[in-house]
């Protein structure tokens, strides 16, 4: 009995300790699953750290870029809000200047405009149509006052040059009523001359009594050598034509 009851006991300790240890065994590897679970975790954190803190250096680089462009952008508005300041201060200038500007190229226009007026009519259509381009021009707001100048100083030139050439066109002039069409040669100012292309009619600019002098074809043969000498299609060569005295 005492052999029976001894081999229960030793029978109960052994499963007693087989439960223990599988007990162990088993919050073992519960500890070791979730310790693989933790580190997981930790590992996945670990990975996410890193994103974070390189997304935050992307981040700071680029707001680096952004501030210096921010401030380069900064000191380009200062100085161009400087060169509009510069601009306005011109232009009030300007304003100033073209108080005393504007009234003097009226002038020189309406000064052009008379002398035109009491000139030879050469070229009279063309002449006048510049001189009133230019009044118009003077008024405008989106044309600069040194621009206005340049084109009223064109002008002035190319009168002065018309005494200093001599010119065959074509146009055409009132004879006893008729409008005939003429070859014009002009000698500089001194004489304004005409001829039909037929040669019967010829005659010449008569600056004292501001009128046309018609002669007929007695002027055929001369007007015409001018003529030919003015289009190039002869040397130049002495001729013989009336003109005005030259005043001292």
């Amino acid at each position: 009995m005492k052999s029976y009851l001894l081999i229960l006991l030793l029978c109960s300790t052994v499963l007693l300790s087989q439960e223990i240890v599988d007990t162990t065994i088993n919050s073992q590897v519960e500890a070791s699953n979730e310790s693989i679970v933790l580190q997981n975790k930790i590992d996945e954190l670990d990975i996410e750290s890193k994103k974070i803190y390189f997304d935050y250096k992307d981040t700071l680089n680029e707001y680096n870029s952004l501030k210096n462009y921010d401030d380069q952008l900064a000191k380009i508005i200062e100085a161009q809000i400087e060169e509009i300041a510069s601009i306005n201060e011109q232009l009030d200038s300007l304003d100033s200047i073209n108080i005393d500007i504007l009234p003097l190229l009226k002038r020189m226009v309406d000064s052009l405009s008379k002398f035109i007026s009491i000139d030879i009519p050469f070229l009279i259509d063309e002449r006048v149509a510049r001189v009133n381009d230019l009044d118009e021009l003077i008024v405008r707001a989106d044309v600069t006052t040194a621009e206005k100048f340049r084109k009223i100083f064109e002008a002035y030139q190319l009168e002065a040059n018309f005494g200093k050439t001599i010119e065959a066109y074509q146009g055409f002039l009132e004879i006893e009523g008729n409008e005939r069409a003429v070859d014009y040669f002009r000698l500089g100012r001194l004489g304004l001359f005409y001829r039909t292309p037929n040669g019967r009619e010829t005659g010449y600019w008569e600056s004292n009594s501001e009128n046309w002098v018609h002669m007929g074809s007695s002027l055929d043969d001369e007007i015409k050598a001018a003529l030919d000498i003015g289009n190039r299609q002869a040397p130049p060569n002495f001729i013989t034509l009336p003109v005005k005295p030259i005043s001292n």
